[in-house]
């Protein structure tokens, strides 16, 4: 049962049904969500594990399915924010990867508030989750205005100032200074001044962000499409497609194709909701109203 414990806000099983049926097309899978496509690919973009995520920004632009997107840009040191792009160029400069919670749906509303009417997100899956039942109200209430989502596969996400902290004690590395970070098979990955130091994801327990210990959701289940490193090789990103948006932004897109290890996706699923679940048990439970 998706949580977001931050505003002790609840994702029925009910309310995720609607959302699929309303937004997603094709075959539900308990581990991996409703999803008609699942492979490994790279773009010719130099870009985080293949430019994938920025081939396809661009594509929904270039093809008018949105005319502004929400990113995250990395910003002075190790920090990032949410950013709004218009074009190709700004699309480009938020290249790269940072594994840092940042919200999206303040930037969200501030576009609809301005009018905007067709809107790409790219985010982890607690905030596809937010994104969508925004979407849903929306429907009620402003229906010409489209969202785009774009979901990122997601195990946890890390406090900046802690994860420096743990890093240059495991690694000796600043990771301020970083030209580029990365996850895979496990590690972080700090490239920097030409060399790789890596540390294992689990040893950097201390900086992760206390609410992610509540999020079953790792592939994003309720994205448009979902794009992560898991299931693939190096320079290659998994994506998988959920719905007839996702469909036409990889539609006529020149990407190189192979098989994706579905399995390795499917454990880390798995692993992530058993944790939750497991968090979700510990927490007190309300004494009922007598």
């Amino acid at each position: 049962m998706p949580l977001d414990i931050r505003k002790g806000l609840v994702y029925r099983v009910d309310d995720i049904a609607r959302i699929e049926h309303e937004f997603l097309k094709g075959t539900k899978d308990d581990s991996l969500g409703v999803y008609s496509e699942l492979f490994s690919a790279k773009s010719g973009i130099d870009g985080q594990d293949g430019g994938i995520v920025t081939a396809l920004l661009i594509s929904g632009l270039k093809k008018s399915v949105f005319d502004v997107a929400i990113v995250v840009q990395r910003r002075e040191g190790y920090h990032a924010e949410a950013i709004i792009a218009e074009n190709i160029n700004e699309v480009m400069a938020a290249r790269g990867t940072t594994y840092l919670q940042v919200k999206i749906l303040p930037k969200l509303r501030e576009l609809i508030g301005q009018g905007k009417k067709k809107i790409a997100v790219v985010c982890t899956p607690c905030q596809v989750q937010a994104a969508r039942k925004l979407q849903q109200n929306l429907r009620r209430e402003a229906s010409d205005v489209e969202i785009t989502i774009i979901g990122l596969f997601c195990l946890e996400a890390f406090n900046s100032a802690t994860l420096k902290e743990e890093l240059q004690r495991l690694t000796g590395a600043d990771i301020d200074k970083a030209e580029k970070t990365k996850i895979h098979k496990g590690r972080f990955i700090v490239q920097l001044q030409g060399k790789e130091y890596s540390c294992k994801v689990k040893d950097l327990d201390k900086a992760v962000e206390k609410g992610c210990r509540y999020c079953p959701d790792f592939p994003a289940m309720l994205a448009d499409i979902s794009v992560g490193s898991v299931g693939s090789q190096n320079g290659y990103s998994t994506v998988i497609v959920r719905s007839d948006v996702g469909k036409k932004l990889l539609k006529d897109l020149n990407l190189a194709k192979v098989d994706a290890e579905k399995a390795e996706i499917i454990k880390l699923s798995k692993f992530k909701k058993e944790r939750a679940e497991k968090a979700l048990r510990s927490l007190p439970q309300k004494k009922a109203a007598a």
